[in-house]
């Protein structure tokens, strides 16, 4: 860990963006954004592979509640929630 912090030090990261020159901190935000992108391009998909049966589930139940509030407001555990069955 010593290493790190002495390679660290040596490169001058922890110094404040204030004192970066530009060209740095435009290869800084390039490569954040790059990164960023590459991680919702990544994750998005995955998120939502795994939350599609959640959202098939919400969807059906949104479609019945349009059509039949009353029968929606039946399911005990949705009768609990305050904005599905206000009176």
């Amino acid at each position: 860990m010593d290493y790190l912090k002495e390679l660290a030090g040596r490169a001058d990261l922890a110094a404040t963006w204030d004192a970066w020159s530009p060209a740095y901190r435009v290869l800084a935000i390039a490569v954040a954004l790059a990164l960023a992108y590459w991680v919702l391009r990544v994750a998005i998909p995955a998120v939502l592979g795994i939350l599609r049966p959640v959202l098939l589930v919400a969807f059906a139940l949104v479609a019945v509640w349009a059509l039949f509030p009353d029968k929606v407001c039946a399911i005990e555990v949705l009768a609990k929630l305050p904005v599905v069955c206000a009176r």
